[in-house]
């Protein structure tokens, strides 16, 4: 006799045991009737929340990002703060748990990646972005009020930094397929465009260049470790590359 539960628990249920399966047989090998199986519900109840395995990876992007900012809640309500620090220490965070995520949701996740997944990639943007984008948003208007920041505008400031986030994909996707000498250099490529796309977000803010921090070793891997998973002891060639600057916007003022 199956169990009537309510539609918030049922949907979590089926994106944890999603990852579950994910993580241990990759997420081609997955099938939704396999998910059905091991819940041991009827597909109408699996269709009722979603209707295929995009779906479930698009709640997973989604859910993720809302995990990744409850974490940072007490960080951006904390009033003795200002803006710079609260993102900085919101954008360190957000490169961490890329580090800290394990083996379900990377497999969850790979498929955006892939050569011909744009689509996929697009939805799970914005469903991150949906849970992102407002408190980036906030944060660079609260920023601009105090002039920690110098904006122009807050919205469309956040939505170029989202996308300039986002903008990694191509060389994220060439790692499918690269030889291990052609990844360790696409790893290294990723470290330099990280490190200017800071540069550039610097400029938006009206922030001195090198205030903030978009890149470490342990995050780029992470993120090749998405589409090749044996790369995550590739260590990049590139210097080490320095701790989150809290205080640099005051410093260079």
């Amino acid at each position: 006799m199956r169990v009537v539960k309510s539609a918030e628990i049922r949907k979590q249920e089926l994106l944890d045991c999603a990852v579950q399966l994910f993580g241990n047989q990759g997420y081609e090998a997955t099938t939704i009737n396999q998910i059905i199986a091991a819940l041991n519900i009827s597909k109408g109840a699996f269709y009722h929340h979603y209707s295929s395995k995009e779906d479930l990876v698009e709640a997973l992007a989604e859910r993720h990002a809302r995990q990744v900012a409850d974490r940072t809640r007490h960080v951006l309500e904390d009033a003795s703060l200002d803006a710079f620090e609260r993102l900085s220490v919101f954008l360190s965070m957000m490169r961490m748990s890329k580090s800290e995520a394990h083996a379900g949701m990377q497999a969850a996740f790979a498929p955006i990646f892939q050569p011909g997944n744009s689509h996929l990639y697009e939805r799970s943007q914005a469903a991150i972005a949906s849970v992102i984008r407002p408190i980036l948003r906030d944060l660079i208007a609260e920023g601009m009020a105090d002039r920690t920041f110098d904006s122009a505008d807050p919205d469309e400031a956040a939505d170029t930094i989202l996308h300039l986030m986002g903008s990694i994909r191509p060389l994220i996707t060439q790692l499918f397929g690269a030889s291990p000498l052609e990844a360790e250099a696409l790893i290294e490529r990723l470290v330099r465009r990280l490190r200017f796309l800071g540069t550039v977000v610097d400029r938006i803010l009206g922030i001195p260049e090198g205030s903030l921090e978009f890149v470490d070793h342990e995050a780029v891997l992470s993120m090749a470790a998405v589409c090749r998973p044996g790369l995550r002891g590739v260590e990049p060639s590139a210097p080490d590359l320095p701790p989150v600057r809290l205080s640099a916007t005051r410093d260079a003022r």
